[in-house]
């Protein structure tokens, strides 16, 4: 047996104003759609490595999907900015899984800094960048708010995961 360290990154629980609850297994919002992330890191992350994403759940285990690094840019003295591809077939066995230890490398508010989804405003398949963590009324969770880099409207993140979700059963995306 191979113990293997793979870097990893995370999602916290996320806040639904829809469920007014925090939403469980978020990971199967990001499965059907064609995603790209971007999270800043502590490290820097080689090209074509493979990333772990954990998805934190209340009431279930852990979630993880699977991604691979397609870029990494040192944006500040110990900040780098990761470009992940979800994978939809890991380039690790379902044996190996067990066999992974996930290195933390996440810095600041656990949800991607950045994400490539169509814009349920304008259509468009772009980029929304995370502003802000919206403070609310609830008790646990966090609900990031992105704007639209096409038409600058802004967005909760699980309100533009559940325009994408919904989409894709309807017709295919293609990524930036």
């Amino acid at each position: 047996m191979t113990i293997k360290t793979l870097p990893c990154v995370g999602f916290e629980l996320h806040y639904s104003p829809f469920e007014k609850d925090c939403v469980e297994n978020l990971a199967h919002k990001f499965v059907a759609s064609p995603v790209r992330l971007a999270f800043d890191v502590q490290y820097k992350i080689d090209l074509h490595q493979q990333l772990v994403i954990l998805f934190s759940n209340q009431y279930g285990p852990t979630e993880r999907l699977y991604g691979k690094i397609r870029g990494c840019l040192q944006v500040g003295a110990d900040t780098y900015r990761v470009k992940v591809e979800l994978q939809t077939k890991p380039d690790i066995s379902l044996q190996d899984v067990h066999d992974i230890i996930c290195l933390p490398v996440m810095k600041g508010i656990a949800t991607p800094v950045e994400i490539t989804l169509q814009c349920p405003s304008c259509k468009e398949l772009t980029h929304f960048n995370l502003i802000a963590d919206q403070k609310g009324d609830w008790e646990k969770g966090i609900m990031p708010l992105y704007n639209c880099g096409s038409c600058g409207t802004t967005r909760a993140i699980i309100g533009l995961l559940e325009h994408n979700h919904s989409s894709t059963k309807n017709r295919k995306l293609t990524c930036l």
